[in-house]
């Protein structure tokens, strides 16, 4: 081997212990503990499918976009059980639950709309989407979530 094989080698090792320790790292990001309220658990299986759908869109691969939103939808049946039987309080305006289920509601309205736009390939609806949704996240964390 000469000397341009021999780097091109250890280059080639160096990438592929970086994706190995990139996807060891997702991985545990999505180990979501047991003990968690419904609401927190909810909230970290969206902060695990919004991360996807980032990469999802840098890659132009949006066929990779929908199963983290389904862990999601499950979850948020949880989450809504939880609350009309009165197991969740919000931590910031908890008097306000009804506004904080209605915004929910719009909230996954609109992640279905991602889900379709993304099972059509449409990149434009999705960077769309995606903006309006992490702007809605932004404002009821601000609403309902302490610093």
């Amino acid at each position: 081997m000469n000397k341009t094989s021999v780097f091109l080698l250890i280059i080639g090792l160096v990438i592929l212990k970086f994706c190995y320790l990139s996807t060891v790292i997702y991985a545990q990001d999505t180990k979501i503990p047991i003990v968690d309220n419904p609401l927190k658990r909810e909230m970290r299986l969206l902060d695990t499918a919004f991360k996807n759908l980032i990469d999802s869109i840098v890659l132009n691969n949006p066929s990779a976009i929908e199963k983290p939103f389904h862990y999601v939808h499950e979850a948020r049946v949880k989450t809504e059980g939880a609350i009309k039987n009165g197991e969740i309080k919000l931590p910031k305006n908890n008097e306000r639950i009804e506004e904080f289920m209605k915004i929910d509601r719009t909230f996954h309205e609109k992640l279905e709309l991602l889900i379709n736009a993304s099972r059509k390939g449409d990149l434009k609806k999705i960077k769309r989407f995606t903006h309006s949704l992490l702007d809605d996240c932004i404002l009821c964390h601000a609403k309902f979530r302490n610093e």
